[in-house]
């Protein structure tokens, strides 16, 4: 998309520079077009990712549709509260290259991406912890502090809060993995295997 609208800018001075009004006139509007496409397919949400799990499963695979599908009956089994699950697609890179299909579960401060995906001869399975770019209020000193928005001092409440959710969350994947493996006969993952790590 970047280099299209390089090449509009170049064709646009172009047509400045040769005094073709037809032609100046139209690459303005297919630059404003460019622009706005822009703007509406590079909409992939802000937000910085705070942990990370990940594992490749070598010469096995299930569809990802099933696999998301164990997650949510997982999360359901649990009666984790207060949260949405729905399926989001999002660019690989750029907004023109393609979507790949992940589960979110969303509670009020974060969220989860949950992905399984064909890799090779395997499937690759991961989740990530993420949370959403501070807003306004959240950089404003005293004002943070009194709506309890304060990222850098939260409450032993919040920090609780974040931690069962991630707990709950990543014992939901690892148990729809142990299901699959118990049926596939896979071997169950290793304690290393099973540890996440925390972005910091």
């Amino acid at each position: 998309m970047y280099y299209i609208l390089v090449a509009l800018l170049v064709g646009l001075y172009y047509a400045w520079s040769t005094t073709s009004e037809s032609a100046f006139v139209l690459l303005l509007i297919l630059i404003f077009c460019t622009l706005v496409l822009m703007l509406a397919f590079s909409k992939n949400p802000r937000y910085s990712v705070k942990a990370h799990w990940h594992h490749y499963f070598d010469g096995t695979y299930f569809p990802a549709s099933a696999f998301y599908e164990l997650v949510k009956k997982g999360l359901d089994d649990r009666r984790v509260p207060e949260i949405s699950v729905a399926l989001e697609y999002l660019f690989e890179t750029h907004a023109l290259s393609a979507k790949r299909e992940y589960l979110k579960i969303s509670e009020d401060e974060f969220f989860y991406y949950v992905c399984a995906a064909p890799f090779g001869r395997g499937t690759f399975v991961s989740w990530r912890l993420c949370e959403y770019d501070e807003r306004l209020i959240a950089r404003i000193p005293i004002l943070n502090k009194l709506a309890g928005k304060d990222r850098k001092r939260k409450s032993f409440y919040q920090t609780d809060t974040e931690a069962m959710y991630k707990s709950a969350i990543h014992a939901t994947v690892l148990g729809t993995i142990d299901a699959i493996g118990t049926e596939k006969g896979l071997r169950s993952l290793s304690e290393l295997e099973r540890q996440y790590g925390e972005v910091r």
